[in-house]
């Protein structure tokens, strides 16, 4: 089983899943690999609406139209083949190219509070303010003129006087009465978008009351992370085993393997020795791509296969096994600047069903037990793998792809 990553290591983890996903997605292969699966796309979903509409084509567009697509899938497939035999053959190269050490500075979280935002931030208008009626203006009728005013016109005119003047009486009085009401209407008026506005400000400290709160919780738990990753650094420069071990983790969550394989190892370290023992597992051979290439063959209208050799497969797996060991031994050398791990002693495995008793078993395909003086002195960029295991004294399986067992020796230690 492989062992589970730490807090800080799934952090790193992550990251690097999350970089090497980036640095893939803008490879040009990648790139290459993704143009083919849209073609492939397209012409099989034209090809399906030429069928479902029934559109007019003659047998030779529409057989020329299948061709294509068949061909189109037959490229995407090799392809995402090749792009599958890549990440196996190229195991030990990949990590060459990287920096493996961890500056655990780089772990450091700051907390991020998003912008303060609440629906009673802005203050509720004031009303217009309720007016005074205007008083109203008495208007007296015009007097009668010229025959009017003989006869009987100065009768009616009187008439119309006190009309007017009786109407007005009975305004000027409503008008008194509204305009002695206006004073209390306005003070009503304030108090109630004085009582809404508290509401708002009420509203409004609840809401700033749980954004405090909320930021408050995510730079505690940024403060715990942070007390956490000095407590790993200081334990790291004293050298506990528990904090080489924490460290390893990280440096091993950052070598991303496929989703699918057993990673990251198994390890213990001993202070007193300053030795690492490192159980690697190797993914099964089985799980390995066995198609060398597709083709499409149109006499037949079929996309078949082409397997690779036994030869083939034998030597694949031989030098994924060759160069999981080297990498593993490069990563932990590599990032341990602090110098804690001075011997390592690794023994590679593979889990399988046994074929003699049908049960789970664990099959040790190589054991190395090596230090770091006579690891750093050797120049991985150039090594043909299998003969520098050899040199280092590892024992190694004769047939790994058929998982042939080795026999165990003893760790640097015993020597």
């Amino acid at each position: 089983m492989a062992r589970r990553r730490g807090f800080f290591a799934e952090i790193s983890h992550q990251a690097a899943v999350a970089e090497k996903n980036r640095q893939r997605a803008q490879a040009a292969a990648t790139k290459e690999q993704a143009r083919r699966q849209r073609e492939a796309e397209r012409l099989q979903q034209q090809l399906e609406r030429a069928r479902t509409r029934q559109f007019i084509m003659t047998e030779k567009e529409e057989k020329q139209l299948h061709i294509a697509a068949r061909e189109a899938e037959v490229e995407r497939l090799n392809g995402e083949l090749a792009m599958q035999l890549a990440d196996i053959d190229n195991v030990l190269t990949a990590t060459l190219e990287v920096d493996d050490y961890v500056d655990l500075e780089d772990l450091r979280k700051k907390a991020k509070h998003p912008r303060f935002e609440s629906r009673h931030s802005s203050p509720i208008p004031a009303p217009a303010p309720i007016e005074t009626p205007p008083e109203p203006v008495y208007v007296e009728p015009d007097a009668p003129r010229g025959v009017g005013a003989v006869f009987g016109g100065k009768k009616k005119h009187a008439e119309a006087v006190a009309a007017a003047q009786a109407a007005f009486a009975q305004a000027h009085q409503q008008w008194q009465q509204a305009a002695a009401a206006v004073p209390m209407q306005q003070l009503s008026q304030l108090a109630e978008h004085k009582q809404a506005e508290d509401a708002r400000q009420a509203n409004l400290a609840t809401d700033r009351a749980r954004y405090d709160a909320e930021c408050a919780e995510r730079q505690r738990e940024v403060d715990e992370s942070n007390a956490e990753l000095d407590e790993l650094i200081r334990d790291l420069d004293a050298g506990t085993p528990e904090a080489i071990e924490e460290y390893l983790s990280i440096v091993f969550g950052n070598s991303v393997y496929p989703a699918d394989w057993p990673w990251p190892p198994e390890y213990t370290y001993d202070a007193e020795t300053k030795e690492l023992e490192i159980q690697l597992h190797f993914p099964a051979p089985e799980t390995l791509p066995t198609i060398r290439q597709y083709k499409y063959v149109r006499a037949k209208d079929e996309i078949t296969s082409t397997e690779q050799t036994q030869k083939e497969q034998r030597e694949r797996y031989a030098a994924l096994v060759s160069n999981m060991t080297l990498r593993t031994l490069h990563e932990v050398w590599e990032s341990d600047r602090r110098q804690k791990v001075d011997s390592i002693s690794l023994i590679g495995s593979v889990s399988h069903v046994d074929p003699a008793t049908g049960k789970d078993t664990v099959t040790p395909l190589v054991a190395a037990a090596v230090d770091r003086l006579t690891f750093e002195d050797i120049d991985l960029s150039r090594v043909a793998p299998g003969e520098t295991l050899r040199h280092l004294g590892a024992v190694v399986s004769k047939n790994a792809h058929a998982i042939t067992p080795i026999k165990l020796a003893p760790g640097v230690r015993a020597h």
